[in-house]
């Protein structure tokens, strides 16, 4: 028997640490190419959250872009253990040697682990009436917006969004149309740091957002920081004068954006490295890794989905089973953002190739029905 029918003969046995879009997607891979493979999905939650539309539930139940992982094993052919995991570069190390995690009284042992772990928001908080994303993530908005609006006096009573990145400004058409249905003449509020909104995207992208902010009575407040709450009021500070003011804040979203706790280097292929040392048995992909070469490391669902994918394929590769998959090399090919229903504006194919209004917002449903395909067991993916 040669090592090819050996590898083939015995299952493979891969752990994947965290379930979000880079994740499943490496997961779905494996087990198309790898049917008989063993794998095991560590994640302390007990399901996936369609991050991509969390906006949405200013209107809709949280449970809606849930999916629980006990469906997707069943779907998908894995263990679930629902636990978290802490690690370093030492513990990497260890692991890559030994091929085995002790997750507490278990020992899990593996061929190859993919680490998929993700970011976290970048500030965290627990004051009162301010939610963060770790909050709106747990508990249902729309009810927490319901409430807010049932309890509370619309006279004189204001909303401010602070963080106007995607997530900030998505949620802030979203709260806008809400409340003109419910007839609550809210003060509605968003706050940017610099002095530019959308800086990375092409300006003709967020000059639409700001014309549409402006029909929408959103009012958009740039330069300035965010440094706490006292009382009903939020502290902010000028980014350029450094002059400090109060502004009243019935309701507070803290949206700043992610960063990934600890921050992976990958070759070309996903695979770890760690003091220029490959580590050849962990392969790492999403927001918490960084690949060399010429592929994207943009901290977006797509590049999440293509890394994960990709990095499914190298582990297949390594292990024998596939004789030759490309390197990651993929591209964002658009960035498409929701301004509230049948409304959008983003770039597709080109960064000149700015879309608008109802086409931006049907392009992107597709988008989101195209990853509610993939959860379901049919990827449509071109890479």
């Amino acid at each position: 028997m040669n090592s090819l029918t050996r590898k083939k003969a015995v299952p493979l046995k891969l752990i994947i640490i965290g379930g979000g879009y880079a994740g499943l997607s490496a997961l779905i891979t494996l087990r198309k190419q790898a049917p008989d493979a063993e794998i095991t999905l560590i994640d302390p939650r007990p399901y996936h959250l369609i991050i991509t539309r969390l906006h949405e539930t200013v209107h809709r139940p949280l449970d809606a872009i849930r999916v629980s992982y006990s469906l997707l094993a069943k779907r998908f052919g894995f263990i679930h253990k629902q636990q978290a995991i802490h690690f370093d570069e030492h513990q990497l190390r260890i692991w890559n040697s030994k091929k085995i995690i002790q997750l507490g009284e278990e020992n899990l042992p593996f061929d190859y682990l993919l680490i998929t772990t993700g970011s976290l928001p970048i500030q965290s908080v627990t004051d009162p009436d301010v939610y963060d994303l770790n909050a709106i993530s747990q508990h249902c908005f729309s009810t927490i917006l319901e409430q807010f609006i049932a309890s509370t006096d619309a006279n004189d009573k204001t909303i401010n969004i602070v963080g106007a990145g995607p997530t900030g400004i998505q949620f802030a058409f979203e709260m806008a149309h809400v409340l003109l249905a419910c007839h609550a003449d809210y003060q509605l509020n968003l706050i940017e740091g610099s002095d530019k909104l959308l800086a990375p995207f092409p300006s003709a992208i967020s000059r639409y957002v700001e014309k549409r902010l402006f029909e929408k009575r959103i009012t958009l407040h740039k330069n300035q920081f965010y440094k706490g709450k006292q009382g009903r009021e939020i502290l902010l500070e000028n980014s350029h004068s450094g002059d400090k003011s109060a502004h009243a804040s019935d309701l507070t979203l803290l949206l700043l954006g992610k960063k990934p706790e600890l921050l992976l280097h990958a070759n070309s292929s996903g695979q770890v490295v760690l003091d220029r040392k490959v580590l050849t048995h962990i392969f790492t992909a999403g927001d918490c890794s960084y690949y060399d070469d010429f592929g994207s490391n943009l901290m977006t669902s797509q590049s999440a989905l293509r890394k994960g994918k990709a990095a499914a394929n190298n582990i297949l590769r390594e292990a024998g089973m596939l004789c030759f998959c490309l390197p990651y090399m993929h591209q964002d090919i658009g960035y498409l953002l929701s301004l509230g229903p049948d409304d959008g504006v983003g770039w597709v194919g080109s960064k000149n190739a700015i879309v608008s209004g109802l086409p931006a917002f049907i392009a992107k449903e597709g988008i989101e029905a195209q990853y509610d395909l993939l959860l379901s067991g049919i990827d449509s993916y071109v890479f």
